[in-house]
Order: structure tokens, then sequence, then C-alpha cells
């Protein structure tokens, strides 16, 4: 009988996850990244500002594990090893971590049993400390948005204290050219998700149940890491009127890789004329919580910039670049 309904439902169910449960608005959008990110220039302290050389520092950026309790709505937990084998990759070869936000599901989930739950892939994180790991908060853990809740439940896990940001800006030089990779969970000016009480309280107590019992898990792998995605659009009208700044965020769960002005994928040969008019502004992570185990996230490192996923093969979990341009060339691209 489940078999049936996840047949039935599974399609329907994709749809409503992705088309209902985000209503960006494009002015909204606009006005809080700019608000977010002219704030570094005050001292805010919802910014961090990080000085890096771009040939030398090291950085891996991951969003969206969505961390449960292991029951069966629980997107995060087949992708565990995956996660646990590239953060001990990463910390081996001296990279810094950049977590952007929804790290957590606290949405579905008491926080109690998600920190109870998930003890190897807090101290995998927590590994990064002292210097190497910065966080952000997202929609799904907007509780770390309050020092006190920080330091009250995450204290077992995690060296004090904990700063956790809404934005990081790595400001380097590129050439002789300025530049600012600007990284943010990407939540801001979506209705349905910045501190929205209904669609929590609809993933908590609609959603989850649903989940639970049909072993749904909508998060598909995608193969086009590109603009097909409302909200990334949106955050790449806002970063592309921008000079020499990259976006960096997560949310949609959908990698984007330069805008995909340089992706292979068949529509974008269809589109080649607006492909090739396009700004290399824009990068999103991904997520942690496909529903075949793979994760994906963005490299920097030795000048380059990369879409990574780890994926399992003949049960061990591989590194695989899915694209990647130096940071140099990348450049010419945003003027």
């Amino acid at each position: 009988m489940r078999k049936l309904l996840q047949y039935l439902f599974k399609k329907p169910l994709s749809w409503v996850a992705n088309t209902l449960s985000a209503k960006p608005q494009k002015e909204v959008v606009f006005k809080s990244l700019s608000k977010l990110y002219s704030s570094s220039k005050k001292n805010s302290k919802r910014v961090c500002t990080i000085f890096i050389d771009v040939l030398k520092d090291k950085f891996i950026i991951f969003s969206d594990q969505h961390k449960g309790n292991r029951d069966w709505s629980d997107d995060f937990t087949s992708n565990e090893i995956n996660y646990l084998t590239a953060l001990q990759y990463y910390k081996q070869q001296n990279f810094s971590f950049i977590n952007l936000g929804d790290s957590e599901e606290l949405w579905k989930y008491p926080l109690a049993e998600v920190l109870e739950k998930n003890e190897k892939a807090f101290a995998a994180e927590a590994a990064f400390q002292p210097n190497n790991y910065f966080k952000t908060f997202g929609n799904h853990d907007v509780t770390w948005k309050n020092k006190l809740d920080v330091e009250m439940y995450l204290k077992k896990n995690f060296t004090m204290p904990l700063p956790v940001y809404e934005g990081i800006i790595l400001k380097t030089a590129v050439g002789n050219q300025t530049l600012n990779i600007f990284c943010t969970h990407g939540h801001q000016g979506d209705k349905m998700s910045d501190n929205n009480a209904l669609s929590t309280w609809i993933v908590a107590h609609i959603w989850r149940p649903l989940q639970r019992y049909l072993r749904i898990n909508v998060n598909t792998p995608s193969k086009d890491y590109s603009l097909r995605n409302k909200h990334n659009k949106m955050m790449y009208d806002w970063s592309s009127n921008r000079k020499n700044i990259l976006l960096i965020t997560g949310h949609t769960h959908s990698p984007v890789f330069a805008s995909g002005k340089y992706s292979n994928h068949p529509a974008n040969k269809i589109d080649k004329d607006v492909t090739e008019k396009l700004k290399a502004s824009y990068f999103n992570t991904g997520c942690c919580c496909f529903n075949d185990g793979d994760i994906t996230g963005i490299e920097i490192e030795g000048g380059y910039i990369r879409l990574i996923k780890w994926r399992d093969e003949n049960n061990a979990a591989v590194r695989q670049i899915l694209e990647e341009i130096k940071l140099e060339e990348l450049m010419k691209d945003l003027d």
C-alpha cells in the first residue's frame, strides 16, 4: 500500500515542495540582500569579513544538511556518511569550512532530538575550530540567530564563543582586481521562509507526518547547474548588477555554477545566445540532503572555484568535480 501511495504522491508532493514552499518577491529579495551586504561596511555583527589569498587559502562551503532525529522524515540520514567523509577530507587538507545555513532542521524536530542524534556530524564540524569554522543561520535553523541559544545548546558540541552570522564576505584580490565573495543562506526576501510561522507549522504538522508515512524525500539531484529556479534567478539578478561580487547561497537545494554560463547541459546549448550574455556572478551550493545520498558544495582552492559532489561508489564516499574555473578567468565575465 505504501509503495502505491509513494508512486501516486511523489510527483505532486515534489511540486508542492518546490513551488508552493517558496514565494520570493524580487523587490524584497533585492532590498534584503543589499541591506545585509551594506551592513558589512558598518562593522555589523550580522556579517563577518575575512581577508583571504585565493591562491593559498582553501574553503569548502556546504549548506542545507537539515539534520533531523533519524526518523523516516529525516532527509539527512542517508547523506551522513558522505558528509562525514567529506569533512574529514577537508580537515586533513587544511580547508576552512563555511556552514551556510539550514544545517539543523528545526521546523520538523525539537532541538534536543537533533542534538542528540547528530553528535558525529557536530564533532566533524567542530574539528575545524577554533580558526577555520564559520557558521551562518538559515530559515530552518534561525534559532542560531540568538546568541544565548547558541551558547546554551551548542556548548556541548562546540568551543564557545561560536559566532553565527547572517552573511560572510571573503575579500580578496584576483590579479589586479578586488573581489568580494558574499556568502549567505539565501532565504532573505522569501515570504514562505523568512521567519514565517505558518510555513513552520505546515512543515511540522502536515509535511513531516506525510513524509514519515510515505518515506519520500523530494530533494532530487540535479544535473543542470544553471538558473532553473525562480529564487536562484532573483539571486542572479541581484548579483549581476554589482561590480566584482560573487554571490554564493544555498536554500533552494538547486546547485548553480557561475550562473550556468559555462554549463554543458543541452538546455544551455539551445539557449546559447542567452547563456553567452550571462554574468558569471552567482553560485548555489545545492544541498547535503539529496535523496540518493549525494551532497554538493562549493570549493575555493588554488585559485579555482568549483562545484563538487560527494557520492557513494562501491560503498565508499568519492569526491567528484562537477564544474570548475580559474577565478582569474571568471573575473573576465564579471565586467
